[in-house]
């Protein structure tokens, strides 16, 4: 467990820096929330964050924006009157049920945890193409402006990359006791 003041630079370094694009991503992907509403769910997302072991949080970002995806979530399901645009937006959230198992939320970290790992085998360019997609939802077009490179060249980036973290995620988690896998679902580029 952090100390204080290490748990305030590490908020300060690796959760705050991420608060523009939650808002951008919020206010991309809900179209009800009012900037209220944008502000009550970032605030939330912090203080969880905040009581949250770091030491365990091996990507502050996409754990943030888990975070308030799941606290919109929470907001709509207490809602006694839906706006019809958050409804129409649950489906793009992917609102996970309160009432998935345990088991099921700690394979879900483990898979999470794996794919962080096998993002950082990745060649440099390959992942930060990937990461530039995935996680902070970039067209293609965006990604090679931000790299400096053609739209071709992403393609292949994200094309090999999709490859290998296919092919790295399909063998069986290093520890398993037996040589099976679990069947994965990956991202379409869409």
């Amino acid at each position: 467990m952090m100390d204080r003041q290490a748990q305030l630079r590490w908020f300060a370094r690796e959760v705050l820096p991420h608060e523009p694009d939650l808002r951008k991503w919020l206010g991309g992907r809900v179209r009800g929330l009012s900037s209220c509403d944008v502000d009550e769910v970032v605030q939330e997302a912090y203080a969880r964050l905040w009581v949250a072991e770091a030491d365990a949080i091996r990507s502050p970002r996409a754990y943030l924006f888990v975070t308030a995806r799941h606290i919109v979530g929470e907001h709509i399901r207490r809602s006694r009157i839906v706006a019809i645009d958050l409804v129409a937006d649950l489906d793009t959230l992917n609102i996970i049920d309160e009432e998935i198992s345990v088991h099921r939320r700690l394979s879900a970290q483990e898979e999470l945890a794996r794919l962080y790992e096998i993002l950082q085998t990745l060649p440099p360019k390959c992942r930060q193409a990937f990461e530039l997609k995935k996680f902070q939802d970039f067209s293609q077009r965006r990604i090679a402006e931000h790299m400096g490179i053609a739209e071709s060249t992403v393609e292949k980036h994200l094309s090999k990359a999709l490859r290998l973290v296919s092919e790295a995620m399909k063998q069986a988690p290093s520890g398993a006791e037996d040589g099976r896998h679990r069947e994965r679902r990956f991202w379409k580029w869409g």
